[in-house]
């Protein structure tokens, strides 16, 4: 199990991060734990409580889990939130990260999906990868 990003580590997950903010036209993506604390983040816009941004996020994702089992499903892989002007995207990674996707009008629902998809299975992959070093 990973219990500290290194360096490169670090390096690697960031670029995934910003290839996903650039490729989706998001305001900000975070990778968290599952307690909301952020272990890595990009960002085009800042936001004074990403902290409290992802802490929250992560607490409403988990709460949709236990929904997803009280209806019979395993688990749902990812929660949409729209607003008028902001959306936020949640999606677990199959090493039990959490990535939040903060996004506005300009951005297409459908395509945060795809690249946060996609970046999900690059940030597997990194995640494999530093485990089996």
């Amino acid at each position: 199990m990973l219990t500290a990003l290194t360096e490169e580590l670090s390096r690697q997950v960031e670029d995934a991060l910003s290839d996903m903010l650039m490729r989706s036209e998001a305001d900000a993506v975070f990778m968290c734990n599952k307690g909301g604390y952020i272990l890595a983040e990009s960002a085009m816009e800042d936001y004074e409580h990403n902290d409290n941004i992802a802490a929250l996020a992560a607490g409403s994702f988990y709460a949709t889990r236990e929904i997803a089992r009280l209806v019979g499903e395993p688990e749902f892989r990812h929660v949409l939130h729209r607003g008028d002007t902001k959306s936020i995207f949640m999606q677990s990674t199959g090493s039990d990260f959490l990535v939040v996707v903060v996004f506005g009008e300009q951005s297409n629902p459908g395509l945060v999906k795809l690249c946060a998809d996609e970046m999900c299975a690059s940030l597997d992959a990194i995640m494999a990868n530093a485990c089996d070093d």
